[in-house]
């Protein structure tokens, strides 16, 4: 967004500059995207100007080669759709999903499958409970409402103050939920406030409980998994979390950092209709949003799961027990887990973590594995012998 008075006219033309030289644009579709980026920038720009921006960004030079932004690159006339898509968003129309468009983003890379993810995620994700997985994305002392039921009010206020919680203190709810388990995108405070959109309803998932307006929720139920996956990893957003619904879709979880509702808003707006043609669903783009928990399990078949977290045992400076012969006995019994009376279903699976995300898109972070040769290469001494 470019703000008069702030460095307007140069973040104008670094947009223009990143459309044309960038993503290889003509200029006619250069200029219907940026009449769209337009609609955010305070004062917004005149056409004349908005032409003005795009044919300096055609006459100046650069760096890199042209298209560098976009790994593959494009052929002639590849922006037609996404030119029309534009036009009818300026004109007033409701973005919609678009299957080509969809396809020749997902093309663009190649290979992306869940391992492919997986792989590049800073935090590795396998085998993480849902509570630690909470633990990385919000802050010591904030609340997560937890679910069971979609249209319930929430089944735990789970506080992540590391004095009262662990990373277990959600596992109850791993297995025996049928309908899987939810959480709210943003922390709370655990009251129940008078929601006015409601008639004063009291509500505790409502955005007046909401303390942090720092996440967004993308995630389609049109889109060919794959493709929809081959297109998030491409997309140049603060993706905190990528995972399973437990069924087809797959939700990304996007960090925006809003100061107030208004501005979360604001943010929502300028990218609803571009996530919107790749297959998003634009009615799951709320503040106040439910999205599937990591780590738990959806569609089992068996007996309810336990209403609240089985009790912790507490650490103590006394034997846990003596044998026979009074000796005590300081480590805990074995105790061998029975079956597991579930069946079925389907894992809400962690795909990707990162707390602190940059924006990079995805597929051009290198592979933990990458990351660490090239720590190990740095560390390791040089036992090159110097010839005397």
């Amino acid at each position: 967004m470019a703000v008069s008075g702030q460095g307007g006219h140069r973040a104008a033309f670094r947009a223009a500059c990143a459309l044309v030289q960038g993503f290889a644009l003509t200029e006619t579709d250069a200029l219907s995207l940026l009449r769209a980026w337009n609609s955010g920038c305070q004062p917004s720009w005149s056409e004349n100007d908005l032409r003005h921006k795009v044919v300096s960004a055609l006459a100046s030079t650069s760096n890199h080669a042209r298209g560098h932004l976009v790994k593959g690159g494009r052929t002639p006339g590849s922006q037609s759709e996404a030119r029309a898509t534009v036009t009818r968003t300026v004109q007033g129309e409701k973005p919609k999903f678009s299957e080509q468009t969809l396809q020749r983003i997902a093309a663009l890379v190649p290979g992306v499958n869940e391992q492919f993810v997986k792989d590049r995620s800073p935090l590795s994700p396998e085998r993480r409970t849902p509570a630690w997985f909470l633990m990385q994305l919000y802050q010591p002392g904030e609340s997560v409402l937890v679910f069971d039921n979609f249209k319930s009010q929430g089944r735990h206020v789970c506080n992540l103050d590391d004095q009262q919680g662990g990373a277990d203190c959600l596992d109850h709810l791993v297995n025996g939920c049928p309908d899987g388990v939810w959480f709210l995108c943003n922390p709370v405070d655990g009251k129940f406030h008078p929601n006015p959109r409601l008639g004063g309803k009291r509500s505790r998932r409502s955005e007046e409980s909401v303390t942090s307006w720092r996440y967004l929720v993308l995630e389609s139920d049109v889109a060919e998994p794959a493709h929809w996956l081959a297109a998030v990893v491409q997309m140049p957003l603060r993706i905190a979390a990528i995972y399973t619904s437990g069924g087809q879709s797959i939700h990304a979880l996007v960090r925006v950092d809003a100061t107030s509702k208004a501005d979360w808003d604001a943010k929502a707006r300028r990218l609803k209709p571009l996530v919107t043609v790749l297959g998003a669903d634009p009615a799951a783009i709320t503040a106040v949003r439910l999205t599937r928990l990591p780590g738990c399990y959806r569609g089992q078949e068996g007996p309810p799961p336990p209403k609240r977290p089985p009790t912790r045992q507490r650490l103590v400076e006394e034997p846990l027990r003596f044998d026979d012969q009074g000796n005590p006995i300081w480590a805990p019994q074995v105790v061998v887990a029975p079956a597991s009376p579930w069946t079925g279903g389907n894992l809400q699976e962690l795909l990707y973590l990162d707390p602190n995300p940059d924006g990079q898109p995805i597929c051009r972070k290198p592979t933990r594995s990458e990351l660490h040769a090239q720590q190990t290469a740095r560390v390791q001494p040089d036992h090159t012998e110097t010839a005397a």
